[in-house]
């Protein structure tokens, strides 16, 4: 039996809180599977003779001793050799992170599946992904345009803004119609009127926490985790300082998920992290989705192992 090869494109592997990683657990994992892992040096993805390649070693994950991981044989490989790839690259999508879908797209499809593909992950911004599911969503606008923001400040009162190419509640604000620095604030957010953002009417429900579910090859997981926002912090993401407990989803939050979960597996989007606030959808992650450490600790699974499964 030939052992499965996978590739794993991340940020460097010394920045990870193998506490919490989510690439981690699945690469942990695929180790216990008895599948090869690979690591992609950061920034050395390329085309060379209309292929793929990059400088890639195998990883060995260490987890009980200090150094986690140690990575031999490194060399420059062609990236169709892989029976997976991860694409786990965090957030901003920038113009390079784009670059490097269109470079995922010429792998050999037929011999490699990369999760999730580089068409997906172009064609799928992670806020704008919502708006498929408009009945499922607070009220929302996307513009760079301030008159269309104070108008639809004024209209509730209390709204959220986000950009559309960062993670982790990074530049989220939360504005109210009388905020004395509305002004500069839009005028930053949207870069003196160049740049789209999404605004979302703000939910209440966001003070009883923010519910993170994922959904494998388009099967979603009832055992889910709840972040709860700090003291007056209105975001709820751990990189704000969240705190995050254990939560169940009840019929109607897995009802509007299945149908969500239907979407993604038809766009071959094979692995996300979906945000709910009460019953609406506020986000779709699908370029780093997180928590499988969390929901794993809380409900005794193992998320990583079924992730392997699920794909295979």
């Amino acid at each position: 039996m030939i052992n499965k090869k996978v590739l794993v494109i991340m940020d460097p592997l010394e920045s990870i809180d193998i506490s919490k990683d989510t690439t981690f657990q699945l690469m942990c994992s695929a180790q216990n599977k008895g599948y090869d892992i690979y690591y992609l040096q950061p920034n050395t993805l390329s085309i060379e003779s209309f292929k793929p390649i990059g400088y890639i070693g195998k990883l060995i994950i260490q987890k009980e001793k200090k150094q986690f991981y140690k990575i031999i044989d490194s060399k420059i490989e062609q990236l169709s050799i892989f029976d997976y790839i991860l694409m786990r690259k965090d957030p901003p999508v920038d113009i390079n992170y784009i670059y490097q879908t269109y470079l995922l797209d010429l792998v050999n499809s037929k011999r490699t599946k990369v999760i999730n593909p580089g068409s997906s992950l172009r064609n799928f911004n992670e806020k704008l992904i919502t708006l498929n599911f408009s009945k499922y969503i607070p009220d929302t606008i996307v513009t760079s345009n301030k008159k269309q923001l104070r108008n639809f400040i004024k209209k509730h009162q209390k709204i959220i803004l986000k950009p559309l190419n960062l993670m982790g509640g990074r530049s989220i604000y939360m504005l109210a119609a009388h905020d004395k620095n509305l002004n500069v604030i839009l005028e930053d957010m949207t870069n003196l009127g160049s740049d789209y953002i999404i605004a979302q009417q703000y939910l209440e429900e966001v003070k009883e926490g923010d519910k993170r579910i994922i959904i494998i090859n388009g099967e979603v997981i009832k055992q889910a985790a709840i972040r709860i926002p700090k003291g007056n912090d209105h975001r709820s993401n751990l990189a704000s300082g969240g705190s995050i407990k254990k939560y169940i989803l009840n019929e109607e939050e897995l009802k509007i998920c299945k149908e969500v979960a239907i979407f993604l597996k038809k766009e071959n989007i094979q692995f996300a992290g979906l945000d709910m606030i009460g019953n609406k959808i506020t986000e779709i992650n699908i370029t780093s989705p997180t928590c499988i450490a969390e929901i794993n600790k809380f409900h005794n699974i193992d998320l990583g192992t079924y992730f392997w499964e699920k794909i295979e």
